[in-house]
């Protein structure tokens, strides 16, 4: 697709949101992964899992290991090992320690010749299956990753010569196959891993939170606001129990077919928030939260009353400034919206939403200056994230209005190849297809990005005008 000269300005955002959007809910996993990218090897790396003390002088075999291997000496290094094992039984097999170097080093290749060996030799270990499992887990390969947590799961159970690695081993597979079930929406069946999990480590506050997520969705909504409660007593860096259940509350919302039942949940989530808010009005992470509510909202009014109490109890927290720019862009304070994008970016230096909303405010300008940062900003942001639709889009819109052409349709293409485009990011696109007279590819792309929205749609009553019109 190439651009047509004329220009199509990006409207100014006003009015109000129909209905929120649902809060992405994060799986807190309590599982331990080994990245498979060039890091730091520990004695707590090699070993944690198998004693208390990885300092202690006892395992000073350990760290000459490490130090050998860290000078590509891995003969030596597994000499070291070999002797350290020697002397400390209950320490994991030699080469299930050689495989978590290599993988922490980003010699995969090596790392899993190193299992297959420990599998080979030591068949009754549960370590290189949770390993192989937790790594196809982060690499969104569930099938594989579900029967690997069984394999563990049933070499745990046997699994009998260390009873702190058997301990730590029955948690990280409980949490993982649980995290699975999470994925494919088997609620019972995370319910069972998670309560086995908390069975385990009672004082976790990561498996109650986990769980209260699994029982909201399954309809037990007084069982999962008391899971979130104990899981803030157990730790306190988790929301409030109020505000868990309002994102819950959200979820639920959005897969409810039923109207009625929608509103239900709709309400429950706002009651929520308000009763979080009410109970400790200065927490950052219930500002955050409610605030975003509230934009998602349409509730503008409230949202700029809210977050300007954030601002003031929290001068240090991007996410703050962030939601207070797109209140501000979307009940049309525009000078007011730089004003925030401006100084999230200096909280958060290179912030991609915070760029991208800023270079589009810049463009619609009337000072030429402001075009030129817009195409600074776009370019930078672009630069920084890469891989990011959003992001080159962006940047073709910006140097569109530049009268940058052939630049614009190179961004062009490489957002649209890139893909997950993001719902303002949508409308962009499906502007440039109606210039192109494509109209009808146009309505599908703004009815999806209305449908689907993640999180604030901030140009969302523009794009349901221009959708009217195609109608």
């Amino acid at each position: 697709m190439t651009f047509p000269r004329k220009k199509f300005q990006v409207g100014r955002p006003n009015g109000r949101l129909r209905r929120a959007m649902p809060i992405a809910v994060t799986l807190a996993l309590s599982v331990s992964l080994i990245s498979e990218a060039c890091g730091q090897v520990t004695a707590k790396t090699l070993i944690g899992d198998a004693v208390k003390e990885t300092s202690s002088r006892r395992y000073a075999d350990i760290g000459k290991a490490i130090q050998r291997f860290d000078n590509n000496d891995p003969l030596a290094a597994r000499k070291f090992l070999e002797a350290a094992k020697e002397s400390h039984p209950k320490l994991p097999p030699v080469d299930m320690m050689m495989a978590k170097m290599y993988f922490v080093k980003g010699q995969t290749a090596a790392g899993r010749q190193s299992l297959e060996a420990t599998v080979r030799e030591v068949p009754g270990d549960p370590e290189p299956f949770l390993l192989l499992a937790d790594q196809s887990f982060k690499a969104g390969q569930l099938i594989q990753a579900m029967a690997l947590y069984e394999k563990s799961i049933d070499l745990v159970e046997k699994y009998s010569e260390n009873p702190r690695r058997q301990r730590k081993f029955s948690i990280r597979a409980r949490a993982g196959r649980s995290a699975v079930h999470q994925r494919w929406r088997n609620w019972k069946a995370a319910e069972a891993d998670i309560r086995a999990w908390i069975k385990v480590d009672p004082e976790e506050g990561n498996a109650y939170n986990r769980l209260g997520t699994v029982l909201f969705m399954l309809g037990q909504e007084r069982e999962g606001y008391a899971a979130f409660a104990k899981s803030k007593e157990l730790k306190n860096d988790f929301a409030s129990p109020y505000v868990s259940a309002a994102t819950l509350y959200y979820r639920l919302a959005s897969a409810e077919k039923d109207q009625g039942k929608k509103e239900t949940f709709l309400t429950k989530a706002q009651q929520s928030f308000e009763r979080a808010y009410k109970e400790n009005p200065s927490d950052k992470t219930t500002l955050v939260a409610y605030g975003n509510w509230l934009v998602q909202s349409g509730n503008l009014q409230t949202a700029a009353k809210v977050l300007a109490a954030a601002r003031k109890a929290h001068p240090g927290v991007y996410q703050v400034f962030l939601l207070s720019g797109i209140q501000a862009q979307m009940a049309n304070n525009l000078d007011e919206a730089r004003k925030f994008y401006n100084q999230t970016l200096v909280l958060a230096p290179g912030n991609r939403d915070a760029n991208n909303q800023l270079a589009l405010l810049l463009i619609n300008s009337q000072e030429t200056d402001d075009h030129a940062r817009a195409e600074q900003i776009a370019r930078i942001n672009a630069q920084l994230n890469p891989k990011s639709s959003d992001a080159n889009i962006t940047l073709a819109w910006v140097l569109r209005q530049r009268g940058s052409g052939a630049a614009a349709n190179q961004a062009y293409q490489k957002g649209i190849r890139l893909g997950s485009m993001g719902a303002d990011t949508s409308l962009l696109v499906a502007k440039l297809l109606i210039e192109q007279n494509r109209q009808e590819v146009a309505q599908g792309l703004i009815e999806s990005a209305i449908a689907n929205a993640q999180g604030v749609f901030v140009n969302r009553a523009e794009a349901e005008a221009l959708l009217e019109t195609l109608k």
